[in-house]
Order: C-alpha cells, then sequence, then structure tokens
C-alpha cells in the first residue's frame, strides 16, 4: 500500500496523557506523517523521549484516545499496517549503532502501536539547509555523506530496507553527528508476503516505488540517499522518477542533469558518485552502501579535464569546395590581378625549370661533365688504393700521411672534388 503525502486532518493525543501505565507522559505533538504521528514525551526516569504512534491517518479515526479504521472497508489494511509497525518496531530495537536512532520501547495501547525513542539533539537536513545554508560545504557533506552509508550499510547488513530516506529523516547534531531516524517504513529485505506501508516521495522515491509490483532492494535505500544528498547540494531534489521513466519511455532525454556537468563547489567523487546512485534502472547503481564508499575512494577528488574532442564537421568538404569554386570563379573574372599574375609567374617558372637540362654534381657541389668517364675513374683510384693497402709497409718511421692508404684515398677524393673549384690540390698545399 502506497502512503500519499495529503494527510487527513486527524485530532492528535492530548497533552498530558499517559500512555503504558504511565510510562510515558505526552509533552508536545513533534510531527505527522504517513505512518503516524510523534510526540515529544518524558519516561519514567524524567528524560525527553519521542514516541512514535502507529496512526495512518488515511485509514484509521481517533474516538477519545482510540483508535479506529475509518471504515470496514479498510479494517484489515489497518490491522496489517499495525502489525508491521510492531514487527519492525522490535526488530529496529535490536539494531544497535551510533548513526541509527535507539528504540527503548514497543508496546501496543489504544488500539494502536507506539514506540519510544530516543530524541536526536540537532536539526534534519532541511532545516539545516535553510537556517544555515553555510554551515552545508564541502567538508560537511562528505562527512554526512560517509556516515549516512556506513549506519545504511549497517541496516542492510541486518537485511532491513528502510524506504523512507530523505532530508527530514536525517539529523545532524552541532558538532556534525549524523543519526538517521523514522523506520516506520522499513521492512526485512527478504519478505514480500506481508502487506507493507511505504512513503512515496516525490524526487525522493525511486521509480520502483510507484508501482505495485516494483522490487524493493537495498538500492531503493540508495537512490533515495542520493536524491537526499542531491538536495543538501544544490537545494532541490533530483526531478521526480516517475515523471523521469516516463521521459525515457516516451524516447526523450532523462530530465535528470548530472551534477557533474554543474560547477557545483564539492568534490568530483561526491558528485560523480550521487550520480550514479540516482541511476535509473536498479543494476546500474551501487548495490550496497559498502559500493558506494568504496567508489568514492577510487575517484578522484578534482573534476578530471575534460578530453579534448575532435568532431568531424559533415559539412567541412562542402565548405571548402564552395571557397574554391569562389576563389576560382573571382580569378577567371580578375585575370589581371596580382593574384592571378603570380599564379602565371609560378606556372611559367615550374615550366622552365621542368625543361632545363639536368647537371650531376659530386656530394660538394662540382659539376659532372661526363659521368661515364668520372666514374671509371672514381673506380681505378679505389682498385689503386686498395692495392696499395693489400702491400702496406711495415716501417714504422715513415709518415703516418703518405704510409696510410686510407688516408690517402681519401685525400685523393677530396682534391679531386675540390681540384676544379680552388686550383689547388688540399693534399700537396702548404697552406
Amino acid at each position: 500500500m502506497l502512503a500519499g503525502e495529503n494527510f487527513a486532518d486527524a485530532e492528535d493525543l492530548e497533552v498530558g496523557t499517559e500512555l503504558l501505565n504511565g510510562q510515558f507522559l505526552i509533552q508536545a505533538k513533534l510531527q505527522s506523517g504517513g505512518f503516524g504521528t510523534t510526540y515529544i514525551a518524558r519516561d519514567s526516569l524524567a528524560r525527553q523521549v519521542v514516541v512514535k504512534e502507529c496512526f495512518p491517518a488515511e485509514l484509521c479515526q481517533r474516538r477519545g484516545k482510540i483508535v479506529q479504521p475509518a471504515s470496514e472497508e479498510v479494517g484489515a489494511q489497518f490491522q496489517a499496517i499495525k502489525s508491521q509497525f510492531i514487527r519492525e518496531a522490535r526488530q529496529l530495537a535490536k539494531l544497535v549503532h551510533p548513526g541509527i536512532v535507539a528504540v527503548h520501547q514497543v508496546f501496543e495501547e489504544n488500539n494502536t502501536a507506539y514506540m519510544a525513542l530516543d530524541q536526536i539533539k540537532g536539526a534534519d537536513f532541511i532545516t539545516v539547509l535553510e537556517d544555515e545554508p553555510e554551515r552545508v560545504n564541502n567538508e560537511f557533506v562528505s562527512s554526512a555523506l560517509h556516515q549516512c552509508l556506513h549506519a545504511i550499510g549497517f541496516i542492510h547488513q541486518n537485511d532491513v530496507l528502510h524506504r523512507d530516506v530523505s532530508p527530514d529523516n536525517i539529523m545532524i547534531d552541532e558538532d556534525g553527528h549524523v543519526t538517521m531516524i523514522d523506520f516506520g517504513a522499513s521492512k526485512e529485505h527478504t519478505d514480500q508476503s506481508r502487506p507493507t506501508i511505504f512513503a512515496v516521495k516525490d524526487g525522493y522515491s525511486p521509480y520502483e516505488f510507484y508501482t505495485p509490483k516494483g522490487r524493493h532492494d537495498f538500492s531503493s535505500d540508495i537512490y533515495a540517499l542520493g536524491a537526499t544528498f542531491h538536495y543538501m547540494i544544490t537545494g532541490d531534489a533530483p526531478p521526480d522518477s516517475f515523471e523521469r521513466l516516463k521521459s525515457l519511455t516516451a524516447g526523450k532525454p532523462d530530465l535528470y542533469v548530472p551534477l557533474v556537468e554543474g560547477e557545483w563547489p564539492f568534490d568530483y567523487n561526491i558528485l560523480v558518485t550521487v550520480d550514479r546512485a540516482l541511476k535509473m534502472r536498479q543494476k546500474n547503481r551501487y548495490q550496497s552502501a559498502a559500493e558506494w564508499l568504496e567508489d568514492i575512494e577510487k575517484q578522484p577528488k578534482k573534476h578530471p579535464l575534460p578530453r579534448a574532442m575532435i568532431r568531424f564537421d559533415p559539412n567541412l568538404e562542402n565548405e571548402i569546395a564552395r571557397i574554391v569554386e569562389i576563389t576560382n570563379t573571382q580569378l577567371d573574372k580578375n585575370g589581371s590581378s596580382g593574384t592571378a599574375r603570380q599564379i602565371k609567374a609560378a606556372e611559367a617558372e615550374a615550366q622552365r625549370n621542368a625543361q632545363a637540362p639536368k647537371t650531376l654534381v659530386d656530394i660538394f657541389g662540382n659539376p659532372i661533365d661526363d659521368f661515364e668517364r668520372w666514374q671509371q675513374e672514381q673506380e681505378a683510384e679505389i682498385e689503386t688504393r686498395l692495392a696499395a693497402l693489400a702491400g702496406e709497409d711495415a716501417s714504422n718511421g715513415e709518415n703516418t700521411e703518405n704510409t696510410n692508404p686510407a688516408k690517402s684515398l681519401l685525400s685523393s677524393l677530396i682534391s679531386r672534388c675540390f681540384s676544379k673549384n680552388r686550383g689547388t690540390d688540399p693534399a700537396t698545399s702548404n697552406s
């Protein structure tokens, strides 16, 4: 069964009402919700506590202190919800964690059920963002997210789903300690047989909460937590998941704009992981709080620089062709222009160069008039030098310049190349 956000007006317990044989004294109403009404009370040890009454306003009414179904038609639903309230409250009482509100007592009275919990000091996320927006900085969000993930992870490890994670159900004190409250919609993860009541809060509920056959699992709480921190980062809840689903089903873009595409003053690893938690398909979200925490550590804190993307413009080729056509047309019209004359002069120079006879030169730039004769001279010189190398004089007293055939060969080649330009053989010059 779904509990809407518009609740019928109901008479509250009067201040001074005693419950459980005087163990709890009602002092003030705290708030009303889809599952019941919470009060500030004083217990038998003079401590202030919170007492939550099972009072689904759409299904019941009060006659004095007695709570009754609004009609015979909803009587079975009311009894089922009351049984769920008691069952889940007893289960929650077994969950002892610094990030989860502690349950002290669960009891039945006035034809309904009650639970007594710790009174948490501080304010909920909505109050903090509205009254102290300067407090919600990067350190605040990072610390709060880590604490919430540890608390949610502990709940899931005990096979319990919260199913009502939202900014108004997370308290934080002046020291930054976070406590999750309002587990009235919680249920065992593996129990799909019993009738249940849960909240549907636009912007915070995953799409599976909108369908009767939707599968509720750990990723459902993950989505709601992601939506909660989207609110803390931007000041707004993300687009309603049901509207997102309709847009996607119609073949339109997702209404959700990823946080990493904005200029939010928070670490990249926070933004990118909140984005993943808010994926529409359950399998694309984090499947556990531990997986989310692990990804926070893996992702960089600073936004990675966007990759330079080279995009091919399909109109580029057509644009180049258009420019060339315009240029050619302009040249045809103004053949006497300076540009046209330059082009014609360049074409004439290229033609002359193509018709000019080619002159061979050696490696030093000396022209070779008769290539075959020059090649024969080189081969003869090399054979002569190689023969001299084979019969090398072993005497140590001779000058190295004259007795080293390799150097003589090199000197001869160099002199042959320079002789026509300088008129002097470097091998025999004294300079």
